[in-house]
């Protein structure tokens, strides 16, 4: 026995054999000269017999833990589970530093049939059982890196592998590609850089550096590595054309790959030369020349005696160039690849779901089912989920849109296309809020979504949220875009200060738009300048761009009617006379146009024509009864015409069609002519609740408290008016007599010298001034305002009879008689008139 082990330790096999057939032969029950003539039968890979005699040894020996160890060995790659079972007896038997191997192999077992938590638990029992094993550091990382996506974990065991020996390349391998997948580039790198030290000639190392050099956009140096590669192992390269190919490529160096396969094509024409060599073709955007390379691969493999076990390669090359063909939009002819696509491989998902692309563009509804069977052969296909979201999309149907815009998320949890889609999924079913999340999602996931930024403004701007609407608009100006987009968002954002009233700066996007406009729009623009200047008083600019679109549009109503309300509003009767002829126009381009008849109306009405202007507005409300326009407007002009009753009827019209703070209080003035002062009161209360920023109706209900001598009340709805509208003259003043009258001479005082502020030429706030002085007794300083309203409006004889009054107070009798002389001559005048 001890010979025969002699001989079988210096692997001196047959001998070995010999020795241990004579054991068995004087005792059949030695099981240990089974065990090593097994041992020595599987080196001589005479597994047949190896696995007899170690069966017998098992036999012999139930507790012979190494017969079950090298059985399991010899059977671990024909019969998986029966060497499972021996491993797992052998360990059951001896679970020692001894038998750690073991472990090892049944670790290995696990591993291929993805059975990856046991496998992991044998390996680290190795691992305990004897920690310098490196093999089980690597398996254990491996798993982890590719199997179980716990990347952290599996750096720890690649460095475990590595501080037990620091010159293992496979380690400095696997962990580089393991920070490789939690982008860790730079650590990527320097592993790289370890291995290429320890192995220098290696090419496929100088490659992967290559790759993740580019991950780090670190473009010159990946190419420098790549070059460098090829110029070290130049003459190997020679002598394998494809690879050389694949380095080119890989430079972008298009041609010299393509040169270099045809090449090799020439002295190895085969279906997958050809196949490269189209792939390579169709990087360099030579779509047609790669249709031919798969035309001739085709040719090649329907030649081949393996055209049924090709199957699918033949339809990989119909796919191809299904792809060329949708490159060159031909789409029927792709249409067409990829049926033979789905002909020759039934279970495609790639060609389904391109023929799927191809029928959308078509037009043919069929699609959606390409789509869905796309998803069927492959659940997890991203791109199908997306594509069946724009198709649903097309169709009005957001709600499935967005159901498939989900699906594909939780694929790509991380996807800002997806977020983007549903997003603008979201917008179109108007569910605004939603719509805002996904798009601030994009926009965290890529900071250059200048898409994102736009659609998340305009819905901003849809929920009324106008300053985070301004502040994405920004953002948008400040990147550098295409003149269409910045031609939109600077309409949008000019829209948007229209709608907060900021004229002036809506004004000037509207301008910088006008450079940048297409000719078509050009005259919209124009106009929208136009009604921003009017909005700012510029009513000269405000014409010259209303000119400009009646000469881009001679029959634009709008522009007309802009320009004539700007002639208005600049006050002097030219203007009015122009107006009026503009607003006539507008009516002669369309007699329908109730807008251009409401302005002529008032324009009447300002002019004295209060017939005219009454018919004006009478036709626009036959023209359009629900415009309560024009019911306002023929209720002024009825009020001007001392026609109250009929004023209250068409202001009550008006309010059928529509309850607005100024209708209530237009109804308010007529009910307070009528002498209905709490039923104006009333009207004015319910204008202030429709809109508690609209100041008239204060205004008017302040008037009435002052008029029931109800002060206080005066004084808090004046004071309301001014903190809406601080430069209103009349309210001022009226809160001024109404301080006068509290007593309250210093709010008096500051009120009187902020209306004399706003209107120093106006005879009426020195004349109260006067008669504040004068109560106060400051007789010298009431005689001077008195003075100065006179001067302005000369004819008064109240006024003169005050300045007596202060005169004859100061003691100037002669100049007080005068006075009293001139305000007598003046009443006479008026009397006889």
């Amino acid at each position: 026995m001890k010979h025969g082990i002699y001989f079988f330790d210096h692997s001196v096999l047959t001998t070995a054999i010999q020795d241990f057939t004579a054991v068995i032969r004087e005792d059949p029950s030695n099981a240990e000269a089974r065990l090593y003539r097994g041992r020595t039968y599987a080196k001589q890979q005479q597994y047949r017999n190896a696995i007899q005699d170690l069966a017998a040894a098992i036999h012999l020996d139930p507790s012979c833990w190494q017969a079950f160890y090298y059985r399991g060995c010899i059977l671990q790659q024909v019969d998986p589970k029966r060497a499972l079972q021996d491993f797992s007896v052998s360990v059951l038997i001896n679970d020692t530093q001894e038998n750690f191997c073991s472990f090892l192999h049944r670790g290995i077992i696990y591993s291929k049939q993805c059975q990856w938590s046991l496998a992991i638990c044998d390996f680290e029992s190795v691992i305990a059982l004897n920690s310098s094993v490196i093999f089980a550091y690597l398996n254990i990382g491996l798993i982890l890196l590719l199997h179980l996506d716990q990347y952290y974990e599996a750096i720890r065991q690649f460095t475990n592998a590595i501080k037990i020996d620091p010159l293992n390349v496979r380690a400095y391998l696997c962990r580089a590609q393991a920070y490789h997948k939690i982008h860790n580039l730079s650590n990527a790198v320097k592993d790289m850089n370890r291995a290429i030290h320890l192995y220098p000639n290696k090419s496929q190392l100088r490659i992967l550096r290559g790759r993740y050099l580019m991950d780090l956009k670190k473009y010159e140096l990946a190419s420098l590595c790549i070059h460098q590669l090829a110029e070290i192992d130049e003459e190997s390269f020679k002598s394998q054309p494809v690879q050389q190919a694949l380095i080119q490529s890989f430079c972008q160096n298009h041609n010299k790959a393509i040169e270099s396969l045809r090449k090799a094509i020439a002295t190895q024409p085969e279906p997958s030369m050809f196949v490269l060599l189209g792939k390579m073709q169709m990087k360099a955007e030579k779509t047609k020349d790669a249709v031919e390379s798969f035309k001739q691969a085709i040719e090649l493999q329907m030649t081949s005696a393996k055209i049924l076990h090709n199957a699918f390669e033949a339809a990989e090359m119909y796919y191809l160039m299904g792809l060329c063909y949708m490159e060159q939009t031909n789409l029927l002819q792709a249409r067409d690849a990829f049926n033979m696509a789905i002909r020759l491989h039934s279970s495609y998902p790639d060609a389904f779901y391109q023929r799927g692309l191809c029928r959308m563009q078509l037009g043919q509804a069929k699609c959606i089912r390409d789509f869905n069977r796309t998803l069927a052969l492959c659940p997890s296909h991203f791109q199908a989920y997306m594509s069946r979201a724009a198709y649903y999309g097309s169709k009005g149907r957001y709600s499935k849109a967005i159901m498939n815009c989900n699906e594909a998320i939780k694929i790509l949890p991380n996807s800002a296309r997806a977020y983007f889609y549903r997003g603008t999924l979201k917008y179109q079913n108007k569910t605004f809020k939603a719509a805002i999340e996904d798009l601030s999602k994009t926009i965290d996931l890529n900071k250059t979504c200048i898409l994102a930024y736009y659609n998340r403004a305009i819905c901003y701007h849809q929920i009324k949220n106008f300053r985070k609407a301004l502040k994405d608009y920004g953002i948008l100006i400040l990147h550098e875009l295409s003149k269409e987009i910045i031609f939109k968002v600077l309409i949008n954002r000019g829209l948007l200060y229209m709608e907060v009233s900021d004229y002036a700066n809506a004004c000037e996007d509207f301008k910088e738009a006008a450079l940048l406009s297409p000719g078509d729009l050009s005259s919209k623009i124009f106009q929208a300048i136009g009604i921003c200047y009017h909005r700012l008083n510029e009513f000269e600019e405000a014409v010259r761009s209303f000119n400009q679109v009646i000469k881009l549009e001679p029959i634009s109503v709008d522009a007309y009617i802009g320009r004539g309300n700007s002639y208005t509003e600049s006050g002097h009767e030219a203007g009015l006379k122009l107006a009026q002829k503009d607003f006539l126009k507008a009516i002669h381009l369309n007699p329908m146009c109730t807008k251009a008849r409401i302005c002529l109306g008032y324009n009447l009405q300002v002019h004295g024509k209060l017939q005219r202007a009454w018919n004006q507005f009478t036709v626009a409300i036959v023209i359009d009864p629900k415009c309560y326009t024009a019911y306002d407007g023929r209720a002024s002009v009825c009020l001007q015409m001392g026609e109250n009753f009929a004023a209250f009827q068409d202001i009550n019209a008006a309010l059928k069609l529509t309850t607005t703070a100024p209708l209530l209080t237009n109804r308010g003035v007529i009910n307070q002519l009528m002498g209905y002062l709490s039923c104006a009161m009333k009207d004015y209360q319910q204008a202030i609740s429709v809109d508690p920023n609209y100041a008239l109706a204060y205004f008017s209900a302040a008037n009435i408290y002052f008029h029931n001598h109800q002060f206080s009340q005066a004084y808090c709805y004046y004071s309301k008016v001014l903190k809406l509208e601080p430069r209103n003259e009349s309210a001022i003043m009226n809160r001024a007599i109404t301080n006068t009258i509290l007593k309250n001479f210093e709010e008096a005082r500051e009120d009187f010298e902020k209306a004399v502020c706003l209107c120093p030429f106006s005879a009426a706030v020195y004349f109260n001034r006067a008669n504040f002085y004068n109560g106060l007794k400051q007789y010298e300083q009431a005689e001077k305002d008195i003075s100065t309203a006179l001067s302005i409006q000369p004819n008064d004889a109240l006024m003169y009879r005050l300045r007596a009054d202060i005169r004859a107070k100061l003691g100037f009798n002669k100049e007080a008689v005068e006075d009293y002389k001139q305000a007598i001559s003046i009443q006479e005048q008026i009397d006889c008139l």
